[in-house]
């Protein structure tokens, strides 16, 4: 006798190749199992240059380029999916989309069936439009792209990736679970936030924010504003960027910028390590609360090296000034500081547990000790200040 699953595993078999026979997709759900159809509508409307575009779909994709074109072309793929062939096309051919104009602005909106369990219906947009406009686009749930477009760009999706480039204006790009990848970007304010993927962008001109909740973020080749990054579980990079002020921080990641150039640079790991190679600034502001900080190739008059658990490691012998203020401290690890050449100024240099080292000719004052050098080399008003709680101190 044949065993009872052994015939349900033929019907399933038998009536996935009639499905498949018939034209339309099957998935399986869960435990159910799904067909789907697809239909296909263009539309078009008349759009001047200047004028807005307002795109919203539950459930579905929206792309967006901009051309040299006086309207706007909409190409709507809808998806039904039910048990059954015939209701899954039943579903798509229930769905109308509407162009409907209210003053300068064109709103794009599907008229979709009420749905029981198992049956659903998506709507994705491939949209060219004129490229002198302003877009708002909203997803629930579907990716966002978004090219060669001058004016505000607001973009916004619950669950997907948001793609974008080649954007003058105002933009906001933001997706609670999905990436953000844009490039040349510019504009007065960029803001990109990503609650739950990456953030990467690059060729941005404007003053920019740039966060993930549980992501990596990554920016390079920054002007023409201030910069903040910032993730809350993930390396933060920031290269070839110049900027007024650079904020970058992970309260679970490292941060690691090259090539800099600003007003003043602030970085901040919760739990991670914190490096600057080549950064020039009138300030430099380095801690981490456990993790190492490192910065070399660096042109700065002030600089704060702080670690809460972790080794410094400092070199200021390029083009940093003969009156360098630097103060870099550790409560357990070890402080390497390699000072100006011709550093002039007043000198601390602390351990409690551990050894102090210096190579430089320093005229002392108090009590001498090894744990312990406090003095002035030369004549000038820098001042140089190196403390750790637990590890050697060594002055180059």
């Amino acid at each position: 006798m044949t065993h009872p699953r052994l015939w349900y595993g033929l019907y399933v078999t038998i009536g996935a190749m009639l499905l498949c026979a018939s034209g339309c997709d099957m998935e399986v759900r869960g435990n159910w199992q799904q067909t789907q159809h697809e239909r296909v509508l263009d539309q078009s409307a008349p759009l001047s240059s200047g004028s807005k575009l307002d795109v919203d779909t539950s459930s579905g994709s929206i792309t967006i380029n901009g051309a040299e074109v006086n309207e706007c072309s909409v190409t709507a793929t809808i998806t039904g999916r039910a048990p059954s062939a015939e209701e899954a096309q039943a579903i798509a051919e229930q769905v109308t989309i509407r162009l409907d104009r209210a003053g300068d602005t064109l709103k794009i909106r599907a008229d979709e069936p009420k749905l029981t369990n198992n049956r659903s219906v998506s709507v994705s947009y491939a949209i060219t439009a004129p490229r002198r406009m302003s877009v708002d686009c909203h997803s629930a749930y579907g990716s966002l792209n978004l090219s060669h477009l001058e004016g505000t760009v607001n973009a916004k999706t619950g669950s997907g990736s948001i793609e974008a480039e080649h954007i003058q204006g105002t933009t906001h790009l933001d997706t609670a679970y999905g990436s953000i990848r844009c490039h040349h970007i510019t504009g007065p304010e960029v803001s990109l936030h990503s609650g739950s993927g990456s953030v990467e962008a690059s060729d941005i001109q404007g003053t920019a924010r740039m966060a993930s909740s549980y992501g990596s973020v990554k920016c390079e080749r920054f002007s023409d504003g201030d910069l903040l990054l910032k993730s809350g579980s993930g390396r933060v990079t920031v290269a070839d960027a110049t900027f007024g002020t650079c904020e970058a921080t992970s309260s679970y990641g490292p941060v690691v910028g090259h090539r800099l150039e600003g007003d003043s640079i602030t970085f901040r790991s919760g739990s991670g390590s914190v490096k600057v190679t080549g950064g020039t600034a009138k300030a430099l502001d380095l801690s981490s609360s456990y993790g190492s900080v490192g910065a070399t190739q660096i042109v700065t008059q002030d600089i704060k090296a702080h670690s809460g658990s972790g080794s410094i490691d400092v070199d200021c012998t390029g083009s940093c000034p003969t009156d360098l203020k630097a103060d870099a401290k550790t409560s357990y690890g070890s402080v390497d500081f390699a000072a100006p050449t011709d550093f002039a100024g007043r000198v601390y240099l602390v351990t409690h547990y551990g050894s102090v080292h210096t190579e430089r000719p320093i005229t002392l004052s108090g009590e001498i000790s090894k744990k312990k050098v406090a003095g002035v080399i030369g004549d000038g008003r820098g001042d140089l200040r190196l403390e750790s709680g637990s590890g050697s101190i060594h002055l180059k």
